[in-house]
């Protein structure tokens, strides 16, 4: 009985999405843990390296929410999942063979066309086929438990160890390996979902079409996270493409230390993208975003001002919980509040502005940033990126299944306050 239910539809759904999200970004970050080794060997700045990650950023966001759409009115969720991992695995592989800066630009660029869909896709199997109690939990695991083990975890000290004994071109080539086994997992053990069935989630019956999918960004919480997106996202891609770069040459340390240095970042995400989105489960989705938003300062900041490795490992772990928030803001709040059927529209739309506005622009600007200031400065920049992201998050209303339930029971007169989901979905 027991191994019937470790064994269930939903974890088996949540483990093949884990990989599906962990591995793309593992190919995302693969460069920023890999850039002492590629950059010497393309003649790349600092500004360089930003506008490689801007680029990949610019497709990554404009496909994330044309692909997520398309997936909403077609409901072919799984077919269009399928089709980005594997694109993505041979764009990976394609990026081994780049010879100069533009080539290297251009395969970056395409990698970011079919991973984008791949994080609002994943998360509407998530939203539609877990239970309402383990929802947040889910989402979290998907989206930040996955990227910290594979990607931050794993990811810095198996490529550096790659990049070592078989040169940066030969890694790139066998990321080709991983996507294409995640790939033939997704097709084997996902099922369609039905996202006018969405446990605890207001949906209407009617055919989906691409005209009434906006009306979600009339949504207040749609609107909160389109701003908080452009600043938490700004602080995640630029430390993780910066922090590298700044362990190696300025605080000293060498490719095989920082690479464990980074992967303690993994640790934190692993840890805190189960807890925070859990708690949020408890104490509201609301202060989940604010109190974690302003304790992720700590991570880049404690990377500037530690003196010691085992300061800034500290310093890491605990300012990484800020991607447990991500869960919290991209999947859970989203999918909470507006039409499920649409909840891919509105996780890639948030996506998309997030992307364009703190990766693509706020990215470059790091560079630059780097390039006149030093290697500080961009990690200084990320940390004052979520003093604002933390303001925003008070703009958020509440939409956490348990908070809400309590509030119908305590507070029954208050409609509006009881449920803000169909107050804002009448509105709209």
């Amino acid at each position: 009985m027991e191994n019937k239910k470790i064994w269930s539809y939903e974890n088996r759904m949540v483990s093949i999405c884990m990989l599906c999200f962990g591995f793309t970004m593992f190919n995302r970050f693969a460069i920023a843990n890999l850039a002492t080794f590629i950059m010497p060997d393309l003649r790349m700045s600092n500004t360089d390296l930003g506008l490689v990650m801007s680029a990949f950023s610019l497709s990554w966001g404009v496909a994330g929410y044309l692909g997520s759409a398309l997936s909403d009115v077609t409901a072919s969720k799984k077919r269009i999942l399928l089709i980005c991992v594997v694109a993505f695995s041979i764009c990976s592989f394609l990026t081994g063979a780049a010879v100069n800066l533009t080539m290297f630009i251009a395969v970056r660029f395409a990698l970011g066309i079919f991973e984008g869909p791949v994080f609002p896709v994943a998360q509407a199997f998530v939203l539609a086929q877990s239970s309402p109690k383990r929802r947040g939990m889910n989402m979290g695991l998907v989206s930040t438990t996955s990227m910290g083990l594979i990607s931050m975890l794993l990811g810095p000290i198996v490529l550096v160890a790659l990049c070592q004994a078989f040169g940066w071109r030969m890694t790139l080539f066998l990321t080709l390996l991983p996507g294409l086994m995640v790939a033939f997992l997704a097709y084997r053990g996902l099922k369609e979902p039905e996202m006018l069935k969405v446990a605890g989630v207001a949906a209407k019956a009617e055919k989906p079409s691409f005209k009434d999918s906006l009306v979600v960004f009339k949504n207040r919480n749609v609107i909160t996270a389109i701003l908080f997106s452009s600043f938490i996202m700004c602080w995640n891609v630029t430390t993780l493409t910066f922090a590298p770069l700044y362990l190696v040459n300025v605080k000293g340390f060498s490719e095989t230390g920082m690479s464990y240095i980074m992967a303690i970042i993994g640790v934190g995400a692993v840890i805190w993208g189960t807890l925070v989105p859990s708690l949020s489960d408890r104490i509201g989705r609301k202060p989940a975003v604010v109190v974690f938003s302003l304790l992720t300062v700590v991570s880049p900041l404690g990377l500037v001002l530690s003196p010691s490795a085992v300061i800034i490992c500290l310093c890491v772990f605990v300012g990484w919980c800020g991607s447990g928030v991500f869960p919290v803001y991209q999947a859970a709040i989203l999918g909470e509040s507006i039409d499920s059927k649409y909840a891919s529209t509105a996780m890639a739309g948030v996506q998309m502005v997030g992307e364009l506005g703190g990766c693509v622009a706020g990215v470059a600007i790091a560079g630059k940033l780097a390039d006149v200031y030093g290697l500080n400065a961009p990690l200084i920049y990320a940390a004052c990126c979520m003093v604002v992201a933390t303001l925003i998050g008070f703009a958020y209303y509440e939409t956490a299944p348990a908070i809400m339930a309590g509030r119908a029971t305590f507070r029954p007169s208050r409609g509006r306050d009881e449920s803000p989901l169909h107050s804002d979905m009448h509105n709209s």
